[in-house]
């Protein structure tokens, strides 16, 4: 895995037309953190995400992270439904730290063919893909925006059980979701997207010890 320096972002700022989403989000996400951003559907958790990924380079702040010390598994695919798995595996074996063999067991694992073009996979499993791609880098920060949306059970849990192994590494993780009782025991910290801007990060074990879930703190935060 990369060095892992700090990954902070300040100052975010980002509008569509005279429509502002995000208005001077800012956050810090620590080294070996499991992190929730949350808030409701059209909050801007995929508009940050865009920006924390690299992914979108027209907004106002900083970050510190990019490239290829940040993976991002995105909601939409950003690659053509013509590529073939195998091409993924060189694409990210080029611009990413990247475990090629390790992808390749998981994609076997998971039953996705290398040979096959994107255009034939299921949306589960071409989902289930992207992820491995993403979760098989040695990138020190790893964004997640909805990661179970359209995943069956099986697909799910080897997501969940993956994301179980991050414990065991020092890479940042960050997952936008609002299927927050899936992650619920995984969180170590949260943050909630309102009106553009994030809530303080909050340590999830300090949320638990008030008596109170994740999901039950997102709401009283939102409403």
């Amino acid at each position: 895995m990369s060095e892992m320096r700090e990954f902070y972002f300040k100052d975010i700022a980002k509008s569509y037309g005279r429509k502002p989403v995000l208005r001077g989000a800012a956050g810090h996400f620590p080294r070996g953190a499991f992190v929730g951003v949350l808030g409701l559907n059209g909050a801007g958790k995929t508009t940050l995400f865009n920006i924390l990924g690299n992914a979108d380079r027209e907004f106002a702040g900083e970050v510190s992270l990019r490239g290829g010390d940040v993976a991002y598994m995105r909601t939409e695919s950003a690659f053509p439904a013509y590529m073939r798995v195998s091409e993924l595996l060189a694409f990210y074996a080029r611009f990413y730290p990247f475990d090629a063999e390790g992808a390749k067991e998981r994609l076997a694992k998971a039953g996705v063919p290398v040979k096959s073009r994107l255009s034939a996979l299921s949306s589960g499993k071409r989902r289930v893909a992207e992820f491995i791609l993403n979760f098989s880098t040695r990138s020190p920060v790893l964004l997640l925006d909805e990661p179970l949306t359209n995943l069956d059970l099986n697909a799910r849990d080897l997501v969940i059980n993956a994301l179980i192994d991050c414990s065991l590494d020092s890479r940042v993780v960050a997952v936008a979701t609002h299927e927050i009782s899936e992650f619920e025991n995984l969180f170590t910290h949260v943050t909630v997207l309102k009106d553009g801007v994030l809530s303080k990060l909050e340590y999830a074990e300090n949320i638990r010890e008030k008596g109170m879930s994740v999901s039950e703190y997102y709401r009283e935060m939102v409403l």
